[in-house]
């Protein structure tokens, strides 16, 4: 006990760090058993250390898949990529932070009473706009869904006096967390902007996905998506980091993916995956069945890709 409690000041500084430590010294189950004396003593985020005790030593990985152009595969990705993390025991909430509601359609939803307008306006709490889905069988983990609404459209304007605007969807699940399910992954489904929805996805995510189209606009707004990144570090969440740049919508009739993945490469070094998406029919069909295409068409090319892409998400864990 003299040890952990001299290295308590240089050691034990951050909660992460404070984890990994109690880990490697084997001692897990003695802390949490004795966590509201410790926490007297220092400080440990208590949701932070179950969270890594219900998980075996995981945490849940908050990711933004954003990109200000439309029509790069955000939405296809989010429902697709989440439900192939599900189909592998992975436990995934969805959450559509585009006023088209896309994602929310995409998925069978209709209109819902408790979605992500009303968190944002702080009329109910995180936890209680988030849905089951049917989908999947038992050996899934949990597929669940915080649909979006119209109304979203006018959160700007409606935010525009309020202090703190830029956080306040972060705010709201900050409240809620010690409630909600510890789940693996949260994916967020963002607008096809840089304004005050996609900030406040970037202030809530700990990582980016960034759907990528091969044409020579695509680079473009990518600048523009790195300073806005930028500014999220310095401002409001300094641990966002870039998870990866997806090279999605591939027209297999032609070779231009392989030269614009070359030049994805330069700009993103290694924060590139190695999967890419192709254009396939079944992913759209898939959408306008209400289910993701893995349960639409499991054989199909962008059901295994997805697939792919989950595998290497977790290997990158």
């Amino acid at each position: 006990m003299k040890v952990f409690y001299s290295y308590k000041k240089r050691v034990l500084q951050h909660d992460i760090a404070l984890v990994i430590f109690l880990s490697n010294a084997g001692v897990l189950k003695f802390i949490n058993k004795y966590i509201n004396r410790f926490n007297h003593h220092i400080n440990i985020n208590k949701y932070i250390l179950n969270t890594y005790l219900h998980k075996g030593g995981g945490f849940v990985e908050i990711i933004a898949v954003t990109n200000q152009k439309g029509g790069v595969a955000k939405t296809t990705t989010s429902i697709n990529l989440g439900a192939a993390l599900a189909e592998k025991s992975k436990d995934v909430l969805l959450i559509d932070l585009d006023p088209q509601a896309n994602m929310t359609l995409g998925l069978g939803f209709g209109k819902k009473l408790k979605n992500t307008y009303r968190v944002m306006m702080g009329e109910i709490e995180f936890i209680n706009a988030i849905f089951p889905t049917d989908f999947g069988d038992d050996s899934w983990g949990r597929y669940n869904l915080m649909p979006s609404h119209i109304d979203l459209a006018n959160i700007e304007l409606e935010l525009s006096s309020k202090l703190g605007r830029e956080t306040v969807f972060k705010d709201s699940y900050e409240k809620s967390k010690d409630k909600i399910y510890n789940y693996d992954y949260i994916l967020i489904d963002t607008t096809p902007s840089l304004g005050l929805l996609t900030v406040n996805a970037m202030s809530l995510a700990d990582s980016l996905i960034i759907p990528l189209e091969p044409n020579i606009f695509a680079l473009d707004g990518i600048e523009q998506l790195i300073n806005v990144y930028k500014l999220i570090r310095n401002k409001f969440n300094e641990n966002l980091r870039i998870k990866g740049a997806l090279l999605a919508k591939i027209d297999a009739r032609t070779n231009i993916a392989d030269h614009f993945h070359e030049k994805l490469r330069e700009v993103f070094g290694d924060k590139l995956f190695q999967t890419t998406i192709s254009q396939n029919v079944k992913l759209n069909e898939s959408q306008l069945e209400g289910e993701p295409v893995n349960l639409y068409s499991p054989k199909a090319k962008g059901a295994l890709q997805y697939q792919r892409l989950a595998e290497e998400l977790i290997e990158n864990e």
